[in-house]
Order: structure tokens, then sequence, then C-alpha cells
């Protein structure tokens, strides 16, 4: 009875695989191959079937890439990672420094240099603020330091200040 009961486990397992792997979302992915959901600001009806997906789920995927309107968007490819990627129409793309002429600071990481009120020195001296530089801050914005949650200095020096929530 034993050997019976194994045979149909390892049948049901294997029927199981079989189901799932023809009705993965990311069907016809597994060979590495991208399906076009939109083209053109167009829905790709077949695209969408192929990819085993409804307009509910592309808004849902459009809206965690950022984009709230199916209207913003150019081109919807669903990867072979299963990831899917948005290509916004040419009016609806963020605008870039490039499209300015124009060359932005590099900022650098964030250091904490102010922690729950209290000073971080060894950050204060890593970063080459120094604390009367923090304190004059501080005296222009009219805080004092313990009314400070955070304050982070970047690698270009710029400070920012977190007040505590009242």
């Amino acid at each position: 009875m034993n050997v019976l009961s194994i045979i149909i486990n390892i049948a049901l397992a294997v029927l199981i695989i079989v189901f799932l792997l023809k009705n993965n979302k990311t069907k016809g992915l597994e060979h590495g191959k991208p399906i076009v959901l939109m083209s053109n600001s167009i829905i790709n009806g077949e695209g969408m079937k192929e990819a085993n997906i409804g307009i509910d789920e592309l808004m849902s995927l459009a809206r965690c890439a950022g984009y709230f309107n199916l209207g913003d968007i150019d081109t919807a490819i669903m990867e072979p990672n299963g990831k899917t990627s948005f290509l916004p129409l040419p009016m609806k793309r963020q605008l870039n420094p490039k499209d300015f002429n124009f060359a932005p600071v590099r900022e650098g990481l964030c250091r904490v240099i102010i922690s729950d009120g209290r000073l971080i020195k060894d950050n204060l001296f890593i970063s080459g603020i120094s604390e009367e530089s923090v304190f004059e801050l501080l005296r222009q914005r009219g805080d004092r330091l313990q009314d400070i949650m955070t304050a982070t200095v970047n690698e270009a020096g710029r400070v920012d200040f977190f007040r505590r929530s009242s």
C-alpha cells in the first residue's frame, strides 16, 4: 500500500508542476523572450493573453512603476525575468539635467551628524564639518540641538535637519 501511495503522490506532484508551468503568468518567458504588452500607446491583446495578464494587472504594474494613467505610456514590455518595463510618452518622461544642458554637483553619501538630539562627533569629523558650524546652522534656523531628531550631511556639504514631531 505504501508503494502505491508514493506513486500516486509523485504523479500528483508532476501534474501540479505541469499545471503551474502551463498557467504561469510569465508563460513564454522561460525561453527568454520579452512580451510586448503595449506599443505606440496601443494595448497588445495577444501579448496580454500570452503573458496571461488582464488590464487590471497591467494597470497595477503601471502604478507600481509610477504611471497612474495608461495614457502616459508609449510601450510596456514584460521582460524575461517577469518584471514589466514601461517607456513613457515623450511628453510624459521625466526631465533630467541634460535636457537643460546642466551638470549637477555630485552629492555623494549622507552621514548622520545628529541622532536623537545628540551630535555624532565621529561623523562630523569624517564629514569635515565643525561643531561650531552645526550650532551656527541651528541658530540660523531657530532650533536647539535637542529639537532635532536627525541631521545629515552629504559629501557636498549640504546639511539637512529633521525636527522631532510634537
